[in-house]
């Protein structure tokens, strides 16, 4: 599966109505001279927020190398902010996932740092643009967390599921059928957990 295949496979999961149009795409290039106005600041307290948390810090490594990583967000957020989210674009963030999976870059980094960048933008938005004016840019800006959270996520999964397929040598038949087993297992394991989690809690009662 091409890049292209596999973000289509991807969106097609998604309902359509929940991904950016072209059109909805122009109510952010409309508004360019207002993300460029907070770009060097988003930029800044983005990386700050990260290298100042243990948890993010390890896997962004020598701090050297945050110049490089800025500059890595500036051009995505220069091309975001165009509008122009036709099929190229998207097949961009799927291979954003795959460059994560090289790069050990979590699924939880990644949507929990898309929140703080929506709410960072919503809420000068709101302070800002009349409330008529700035709601469909929002409702676009979540749109498209939603749908670029979804390629790079998935495309994540899908290049370690088969890089794990490829490694084994199994064939996905017999290797989903040991996923299953474990996957049973741990849901065997959680709702024991739930239960005397339950039991504890009435007893405290």
């Amino acid at each position: 599966m091409n890049l292209t295949q596999m973000t289509q496979a991807i969106l097609q999961k998604m309902p359509a109505a929940r991904i950016p149009s072209l059109e909805e795409g122009q109510l952010i290039s409309a508004q360019r001279a207002f993300f460029q106005k907070h770009e060097a600041s988003l930029i800044n307290e983005f990386y700050n927020l990260l290298y100042s948390d243990s948890n993010t810090r390890l896997v962004l490594g020598e701090p050297k190398l945050r110049v490089q990583r800025e500059k890595t967000l500036h051009q995505w957020y220069q091309v975001t902010i165009s509008g122009s989210f036709d099929e190229d674009y998207w097949a961009w963030q799927t291979l954003v996932g795959i460059v994560h999976v090289k790069h050990k870059v979590s699924n939880v980094s990644l949507l929990s740092m898309w929140a703080w960048m929506v709410d960072f933008l919503q809420t000068r938005l709101l302070a800002e643009l009349p409330l008529e004016q700035a709601r469909p840019i929002i409702s676009v800006l979540n749109k498209l967390q939603a749908t670029v959270c979804s390629l790079i996520v998935e495309s994540f999964l899908m290049t370690q599921q088969e890089a794990i397929t490829r490694a084994s040598g199994l064939n996905e038949r017999i290797l989903g059928r040991f996923i299953n087993v474990e996957i049973d297992s741990l849901l065997k394991q959680g709702r024991e957990s739930l239960i005397q989690a339950q039991g504890l809690q009435s007893s405290a009662a």
